[in-house]
């Protein structure tokens, strides 16, 4: 099984405790939207922190049915406010 560094910004570096995570990946890879879903159903109590964040690979944010692999560059970025 192949995995993937997830990294953690802001809000999300401090709830885990840690700068990226990482994620276990089926063989050929999986989607933005079912790594995320991946994460929730690994950090149960992070999930609907999760559930707001986007994904962005290779530095552009990903649509939930675009792929992600071993060798791709994950980020989640929790939403901004401000003004």
């Amino acid at each position: 099984m192949e995995s993937v560094q997830v990294k953690l910004f802001a809000v999300l570096r401090d709830r885990f405790g840690a700068e990226s995570v990482v994620a276990e990946l089926p063989p050929g890879g999986t989607t933005a939207g079912r790594l995320l879903e991946e994460l929730s159903r690994c950090y149960p109590d992070q999930a609907r922190h999760l559930a707001a964040c986007r994904v962005a690979v290779n530095r552009r944010f990903a649509a939930a049915n675009d792929p992600v692999g071993a060798a791709d560059e994950v980020a989640l970025i929790p939403p901004v406010s401000g003004g």
